[in-house]
Order: structure tokens, then C-alpha cells, then sequence
């Protein structure tokens, strides 16, 4: 993360960026770096760091100044405005968002629904967060490849799960 990015972030969320937020950015996991998003494994919906988690800084300070443009109306008809401390780092490809608290209030990663304007803890921790997306995607591929290996081979395949820490 550029420290003009970083020092944007921190004005838009009025606190510090989490730096286990940080650290992850800066050794981003080269399989999620490299994880395409569609079902059969092609790049036609992109990659992990183009929605779910962010690699580029610049995307980042983009749509975490956008969601704070504005009001949207929750299904109560009651204006919303997106919360200064919740940091956007990802989002799932349906308009919903995954966000950090940067004042500690609530741990772990939040989903943002935009339906229901609510927020729900979908992981309790980055790591977490991490390693779901990794069981999303990574393992989905490496699962798919033994599967073609043992079409082709006959073989059977090892579903141990490694640890991706």
C-alpha cells in the first residue's frame, strides 16, 4: 500500500488502517493473486483481487470513497450513510462489500448486504477471511485439476486440506 493511500484511507476512516490489514497487502497470497473467480476456473469473471480482496491500493481509496458519497435508503425507507470506520476491502460480486472495523468495535470481516442495508460478521478474523477465500477458490482449482488427473490417470487424490498460513 502507497503511503498516500494509506494516509487517505485513514482521513476517509478517522482511525489507523488495522496493520494485520496492512501486512496482508503487502505479502498479498500469490494463489489468491492468481485465483480466477468463475466456476469452470477461466478469468471471464475475473480474479480474487480484482473483487473479494483488493491488491491494489489505488481500488481501495476508489471504493472506499465512493460508498461514502451520499445516502442510500434502507428497506424502511430511513436514509443511510455509510459508517467512517468500516475500511471496504473487498466485495462479492453482487453488490455486497466485506469491511473491517478500523475502530475495533466489531472483529473479524464484516458483509455488507445492500439489500437489506445491514452488516453481518462473515469470518472473525482476516485470517479467517482469508482462508475462506482460499477454500472458494484455490482449493476449488486444486481440486478440479486432481479430479481431470484421476479421469486421466485412474489414480485417487488426497482432500487433505493444506494449511495456508
Amino acid at each position: 500500500m502507497t503511503p498516500e493511500h494509506l494516509l487517505q484511507l485513514e482521513e476517509l476512516c478517522e482511525a489507523a488502517i488495522p496493520a494485520e490489514y496492512i501486512r496482508l497487502l503487502n505479502s498479498y497470497p500469490p494463489e489468491l493473486r492468481t485465483a480466477n473467480r468463475a466456476d469452470d476456473g477461466s478469468d471471464a469473471d475475473g480474479t480474487v483481487p480484482d473483487v473479494e480482496l483488493y491488491a491494489s491500493s489505488a481500488e481501495i481509496l476508489k471504493i472506499n470513497q465512493e460508498v461514502r458519497q451520499g445516502t442510500i435508503l434502507d428497506p424502511e425507507g430511513q436514509e443511510f450513510r455509510w459508517p467512517d470506520q468500516l475500511l471496504v476491502i473487498g466485495e462479492t460480486g453482487d453488490g455486497d462489500y466485506y469491511c473491517l472495523d478500523t475502530d475495533g468495535e466489531h472483529e473479524g470481516v464484516l458483509q455488507f448486504r445492500h439489500y437489506s442495508v445491514e452488516f453481518e460478521v462473515i469470518a472473525d478474523s482476516l485470517n479467517e477471511f482469508v482462508e475462506m477465500l482460499f477454500d472458494s477458490f484455490v482449493s476449488r482449482t486444486s481440486v478440479n485439476d486432481d479430479d481431470e488427473e484421476e479421469d486421466d490417470d485412474d489414480d485417487s487424490f488426497n482432500t487433505d486440506a493444506e494449511d495456508h498460513e
